[in-house]
């Protein structure tokens, strides 16, 4: 039963990444499309940085499942308390 409650969590974890990662694929198109400029070099950049810091975390949670979700837990855990008062 725990296992199933981990696999689901996972698969939860990957879908959210797939569905960040369409996200970073259309403001990407955008960006080409934008044409430059300051702003468009400066959203390239920030783009840029999400999508290594997203290939960061994926990497992580692949080779610390369940770290990742303890950590999740209790991060979780933390703010319900802060917000809870």
């Amino acid at each position: 039963m725990a296992s199933t409650i981990w696999r689901a969590e996972i698969d939860a974890i990957r879908s959210e990444i797939a569905r960040l990662r369409e996200g970073r694929k259309a403001s990407q198109d955008a960006t080409e499309q934008e044409g430059g400029g300051a702003l468009g070099e400066q959203f390239a950049e920030l783009n840029r940085l999400v999508q290594e810091m997203l290939a960061d975390a994926e990497e992580t949670v692949a080779e610390h499942p369940v770290a990742a979700v303890a950590g999740a837990l209790a991060l979780g855990i933390v703010i319900g308390r802060l917000t809870a008062r």
